[in-house]
């Protein structure tokens, strides 16, 4: 992320299409949680929302705390596996990323309420429940690993792209040209862009060797505190306040090399030589936000369950720091090394605020006697609710317009089912489906899931494999379509990205 707010305060005024559109990329990041939950509804393909009796309902339905008769403590650890297979530029790379940790930890305390020596006791309220829980509602542990031979354009072109749209005429004329500290003039420096009358060009050749690791790490994760009614073991109504966080870093890697370009005017020692480059970014984001939820669970037969919750959006307060810097080898047509052209590593600090979108759930349970269940559940999402705020009006303006543009409302499905084997040993088996949230391109998320889960008097195990697969993109860099050599060049290059995760989750609880 191109952070430039310490230059814009110093009266240096310009902005960057590729800060917004991390921006973009960022805030749609930050506004994909998965619901919270133990390993059981995980298992379920977590099609919760209108099953209740699970300290999971926290973070979807809180109704469904109401459905507790006794306390309960659990707590889920993790394992994670996560897999990117890269196309890019007619060249396939994988990369794969591998994290232990806790997932879910609470406790639901059950709270039956005094009733008078006889009465009917499914008249009036019946229990009135509390619960705390903490969940992992987003991993970011990913490695992406891609490289090839690009034919058609340079980094070096980006470089010049910046310095046409943001420069001020000849840096040999001008030292104010180029703002101090940005990319544009730490390539200029390095002597990978030059100016002439018609303006900035890369020094660089194509069918040039480009490689891009990005290293990411970190997750979102929510503390909820939430309670729910019984109202004749028919109607359950619940609520939860959600205390949000977000910790995410991008370790990010860029290098190139190959031939120098020839033009006129160029300095002889770089003449029929070649180049490489190495470009260093590191990202990292914090936050904290609140959100509420609330719910109902309605049974008009003891077999059929009707669930609705709504998920308010959460306010995020989120601080950002980026550093990055440039560092350039040249050969001389003989082969001999020139010095090596470095800079320092730039810092930018910024803060914006977030909101993410609300979300609706509407879900329907049936429990078949004492041998299983049904569950299926709905959402909906709209990311084009999406709302970026900053203390800069240009930020927010191109922010908000890009995710208006960029992305849609879509549903969400989830259906799952469980069925006892033999006393107190249950299987299950879900699957979850993720709509795309872009207006132009269908990339979808599948999940495919299945657990174990044995019940020994006051305490149980559950454990479940899951299994994800989703399509995304990455690009090292992006060209505006006003560079000069946009015709050839393009947008820049862009990797395709397969990615799955294979995760493995174990809750152990206890009732009190």
């Amino acid at each position: 992320m191109k952070l430039r707010s310490i230059l814009i305060v110093a009266g240096i005024v310009f902005a960057s299409n590729s800060l917004y559109a991390q921006y973009t990329s960022d805030v749609l990041r930050f506004s994909q949680p998965e619901q919270g939950s133990t390993s059981r509804f995980k298992g379920l393909g977590n099609a919760q929302t209108s099953l209740g009796g699970d300290i999971s309902s926290l973070s979807s339905n809180p109704a469904g705390l109401g459905f507790f008769t006794k306390s309960e403590f659990n707590f889920t650890p993790e394992f994670n596996n996560f897999k990117v297979g890269s196309s890019y530029l007619n060249n396939g790379i994988d990369d794969k990323k591998s994290r232990v940790g806790l997932n879910q930890i609470g406790a639901v305390f059950y709270s039956p309420v005094n009733k008078v020596k006889g009465s009917n006791l499914n008249d009036g309220w019946v229990s009135v429940n509390f619960g705390i829980g903490y969940n992992k509602t987003n991993n970011f542990n990913t490695n992406i690993t891609y490289g090839g031979a690009n034919p058609t354009s340079s980094m070096a072109d980006y470089f010049a792209d910046l310095a046409t749209t943001y420069g001020m005429g000849d840096p040999a004329n001008n030292s104010s040209a180029l703002a101090p500290g940005s990319l544009e003039s730490m390539a200029y420096k390095n002597f990978l862009i030059e100016y002439d009358p018609s303006g900035y060009f890369p020094t660089t050749n194509v069918n040039n060797n480009q490689t891009n690791i990005i290293n990411r790490s970190g997750s979102q994760s929510e503390v909820n505190l939430g309670m729910a009614g019984n109202y004749g073991n028919k109607l359950y109504l619940g609520i939860s306040i959600g205390l949000a966080n977000v910790n995410y870093t991008s370790d990010r890697v860029y290098t190139e090399s190959g031939t120098n370009r020839s033009f006129t005017g160029q300095d002889p020692v770089f003449t029929g030589g070649t180049y490489s480059f190495a470009y260093n970014s590191l990202q990292q984001t914090k936050g904290n936000g609140i959100n509420a939820k609330l719910g109902l669970i309605y049974k008009p037969v003891n077999e059929l369950r009707l669930g609705l919750s709504f998920i308010t959006p959460t306010w995020y307060s989120m601080t950002d720091r980026f550093s990055e810097n440039l560092s350039t080898k040249f050969k001389r047509a003989n082969g001999t090394t020139i010095p090596e052209y470095t800079n320092n590593l730039e810092t930018y600090d910024s803060e914006y605020s977030l909101r993410t979108p609300y979300r609706v759930n509407g879900g329907a349970s049936y429990i078949i006697g004492n041998s299983g269940l049904i569950s299926a559940d709905v959402e909906y999402v709209d990311y084009s609710s999406i709302h970026f705020s900053s203390n800069f009006a240009n930020e927010e303006t191109n922010t908000n317009r890009d995710i208006a543009s960029l992305y849609k409302g879509n549903f969400n499905y989830r259906v799952g089912a469980e069925f006892k084997v033999v006393d107190n040993f249950m299987v299950r088996g879900g699957f979850n489906y993720s709509g795309s949230p872009y207006r132009n391109i269908d990339l979808n998320t599948k999940a495919y899931s299945g657990g174990l889960g044995y019940r020994f008097d006051n305490y149980y195990l559950d454990v479940t494999y899951r299994h994800t697969t989703f399509d995304s993109t990455s690009s090292p860099y992006t060209i505006s379509s006003d560079y000069p050599d946009f015709n050839f060049t393009g947008e820049g290059p862009t990797a395709n990205l397969k990615n799955s995760a294979d995760n493995v989750f174990l809750t152990f609880g206890v009732r009190f």
